[in-house]
Parts: C-alpha cells; sequence; structure tokens
C-alpha cells in the first residue's frame, strides 16, 4: 500500500512538473507574441535586411520585394503574427509597399496561405492543451494541498527536466535531426500541404529568414520561460505550504 502510495506520488510530481513547465512555455510564447518575438531587434542582429536584398530579386513570382526597408518588414511580419493568432484571417489580404507607401503585390502566394493556416490551426492546438494544461495544474496544487505533499525541490524538478531532454536529444541524434524535423512536419501538416519552401519561391521565408529566425524565437521563449517557471514554483509553494 506505501509504495503504491509513492509511485502514485511520484507520478503526481513528475506531472506537476511537466505541467508547470508546458504553462511557462506559453506564458513565454504570449509574451514574446505581444512584441511579435522581437522581429525587429532579429531583423537587424540576424542581417535579414541584406538577407532580403540578396534573395528578393531572385523570387519567380514576385517582384520588388528588395525595395521594401525595415519598416516595411516589421510590418508584415507582425501582420503574419496577427493573423495566426487569429485562425488565419487576412493572410491573403497582406501586401508588401515600397518606401513611398506604393503597394507593389500581395505578399503570400496560394501555397503560403494555406501553410500559414496550418501554423494557425497548430497555435490554437497548442492554446487548447495549455488551458487544459493549466487546468490540470490547478488540480494538482489542490491534490498536493489537501494531502499537505511537499512539493517536489527546483533541483529534482530540474533533473527531471533535464533527463527527459538529455534522453530526447540522444533519440534525435540516433534517429537524425534532419529526419525528425521532416518527420514532424509530415506529421503535423496535411500530406498535400507545402510546408517546404525555397527562398526563390516565397517572400515569406525571405521575410522570416526561415529556419534561422525560428530557432532564435526558440531560443528566446525558451528564456523567458526559465524564469515564469520559478516565478510559478514560488507561487505554488505559497498556495500549498500550511500557514500557522
Amino acid at each position: 500500500m506505501l509504495s503504491r502510495h509513492n509511485a502514485i506520488k511520484k507520478i503526481n510530481t513528475a506531472l506537476f512538473s511537466l505541467c508547470l513547465l508546458i504553462c511557462s512555455l506559453f506564458i513565454s510564447w504570449v509574451l514574446w507574441a505581444q512584441v511579435n518575438f522581437a522581429y525587429p531587434a532579429l531583423h537587424w542582429s540576424m542581417n535579414i535586411g541584406q538577407h532580403i536584398d540578396h534573395y528578393g530579386p531572385q523570387n519567380r513570382y514576385r517582384n520588388q520585394f528588395e525595395l521594401t526597408d525595415k519598416t516595411e518588414h516589421v510590418r508584415l511580419f507582425a501582420q503574419i503574427v496577427d493573423a495566426i493568432h487569429n485562425n488565419g484571417h487576412g493572410l491573403s489580404r497582406i501586401t508588401y509597399k515600397d518606401p513611398e507607401g506604393k503597394t507593389i503585390a500581395t505578399l503570400l502566394r496560394k501555397a503560403e496561405v494555406i501553410h500559414l493556416q496550418d501554423v494557425a490551426h497548430l497555435i490554437n492546438t497548442f492554446y487548447w492543451v495549455s488551458a487544459f494544461t493549466i487546468l490540470l495544474t490547478l488540480i494538482l496544487i489542490m491534490v498536493f494541498k489537501h494531502q499537505k505533499t511537499k512539493l517536489p525541490s527546483l533541483k529534482q524538478q530540474a533533473l527531471g527536466i533535464i533527463s527527459v531532454s538529455i534522453v530526447s536529444s540522444i533519440i534525435i541524434m540516433i534517429i537524425g535531426p534532419v529526419t525528425v524535423f521532416y518527420a514532424l512536419h509530415e506529421w503535423v501538416f496535411p500530406d498535400n500541404h507545402q510546408w517546404f519552401f525555397y527562398y526563390q519561391e516565397s517572400l515569406m521565408t525571405v521575410l522570416m529568414k526561415a529556419p534561422d529566425l525560428f530557432g532564435a524565437i526558440s531560443v528566446l521563449i525558451a528564456l523567458l520561460a526559465i524564469p515564469i517557471y520559478l516565478l510559478l514554483n514560488r507561487l505554488v509553494l505559497k498556495i500549498t505550504t500550511p500557514h500557522h
């Protein structure tokens, strides 16, 4: 009976750590979305302007994107961010302009619009999963408080998260990062929807300097999630600690 109780306790604490991590990543995502994932700063630090100057003239379907400036790039990226957080509405109406404000053309081709709509659906799923995780976290907090269960220390939680990360990394390295990357996209996105775009055929990909920008944004989200995770831990500890 005691071993079963200990097993349930370990499962609950592991589940709590995982839930709190997802909640932290979700909060970090929401906060970064408010500032368009720091695109203006990343535009400068990642030389996206020069990237656009180089690949803009090579596009097979759109002309004169190289005439756009940083202000326009930031505006376009912000419109895409707004759209993918709003079920993909308005993607097909995004247009790019020259420095004088003259409209040149629509930014996205049909295949790109469809892909970004798929991304919007994926974000919606992430939001629903996060909402469920928040609810589950609250339930676990009530269980801990009711049972007067001591929360796992930050060291224990960190070791658990690091262990999972190491195992996951080893598996990815064995399978191959590129293979995993393609497999995930094929699993997430519909079979008949294009998700890989060459710079010469997609202004969206050039604007985002994909996949480099995604890697930088992932790092920013992870870095902000760390203090959020610590803050949530402190808050939960305060709630669950009996007051005398």
